[in-house]
């Protein structure tokens, strides 16, 4: 049996169709608040217990052999350092105090790109640069990278086999939460993106990612981490693309990366004083200046992973957004 967090997020949707068609017995551990019925034809069993119930999260992993924990709090805005450490961060300890006493044998944990240190002038990022420690991009990286380093030592103590995948960003169907990248490729469907920023970042596909996931349940080493990407993409070139397959004519104006930074810092504010989520932020900006060159031979050689074209990618997930198509949900590798 595997048990999963975030089952009705972005990734989880996908490792439950990936699951359920290799005939796994799955549990899922939710939040009240969850939308059960995402979960309906895929779980076995259904458990509500919040990250800060370590007891609760114990109950629902007990006979699982594996748990994979891809539920995390992203918020690319500033001020939300707290409330991400108490999820990413403690959270995730509760996770694997609850696995320890369930007598759980394996962790998958699902960290981020993010996680790394992407200022380094080194090329292409590789796992050994090692994770951050006060030089993330985003607060949202920092409390990733704590978890990682947590969920590492955890494996190296031998008290509970750990592995961690890091995808760059995620990209594809099922993502009824509607998350950063799901929401740009909205607006740029409805033509409300008429202008863009300099830089790029590398978009791996979410089925890809989900089977690197399940491939680390079996192969990965235990306190190994293993980071999987897809293709870079400057944000002009993916709009582009986008373009191109919905079949239309586009005519945006860059915008100078010096009011790009300014016009950040007045959205991230005028969104939270709202109460909502913006995609354009200062940490937004930021990220898509580092030159995300990553490299996931690592994740390939020992997992198997190999990541589909982009192309196909923005196909699969804009046909998903516009006409609910149904697409092929397993990696392009299996």
């Amino acid at each position: 049996m595997i048990a999963i967090t975030g089952a009705t997020g972005h990734l989880g949707q996908t490792l439950l169709r990936q699951m359920r068609s290799r005939g796994d017995t799955i549990t899922a551990a939710i939040r009240g608040s969850s939308n059960k019925t995402l979960l309906e034809g895929y779980c076995d069993r259904v458990h509500i217990a919040a990250l800060d119930n370590t007891d609760g999260l114990a109950t629902a992993f007990d006979g699982a052999h594996t748990v994979i924990h891809s539920a995390a709090l992203i918020d690319i805005r500033r001020g939300s350092l707290d409330a991400m450490r108490r999820v990413n961060v403690a959270g995730t300890e509760n996770v694997m105090q609850a696995c320890i006493a369930a007598s759980v044998k394996r962790l998958v944990y699902v960290g981020s790109i993010e996680a790394f240190d992407l200022t380094a002038s080194r090329r292409p990022i590789r796992e050994d640069f090692g994770f951050a420690r006060g030089n993330a991009v985003m607060d949202y990286g920092e409390t990733k990278a704590e978890a990682c380093r947590r969920v590492t030592a955890m494996g190296l103590s031998g008290n509970l086999e750990t592995v961690i995948v890091c995808p760059t960003s995620i990209v594809g169907p099922w993502d009824y939460q509607n998350g950063l990248i799901t929401s740009m490729l909205r607006r740029m469907v409805k033509g409300h993106m008429p202008a863009y920023l300099t830089g790029g970042f590398d978009y791996v596909d979410v089925r890809d990612t989900a089977g690197a996931i399940l491939a680390a349940g079996e192969k990965g080493r235990s306190g190994e981490s293993y980071l999987v990407s897809g293709t870079y993409r400057t944000v002009k070139d993916l709009l582009t693309d986008l373009d191109q397959i919905l079949g239309v004519r586009s005519n945006r104006r860059s915008l100078p990366l010096w009011f790009a930074r300014a016009a950040a810092e007045i959205t991230e504010m005028a969104g939270r004083a709202a109460g909502r989520e913006v995609l354009f932020t200062r940490g937004s900006v930021e990220v898509l200046q580092v030159g995300a060159d990553v490299d996931s031979s690592k994740a390939a050689e020992e997992l198997g992973f190999q990541s589909r074209p982009l192309d196909e990618t923005l196909r699969d997930t804009l046909e998903w957004i516009t006409r609910g198509t149904a697409v092929n949900p397993e990696p392009v590798f299996v």
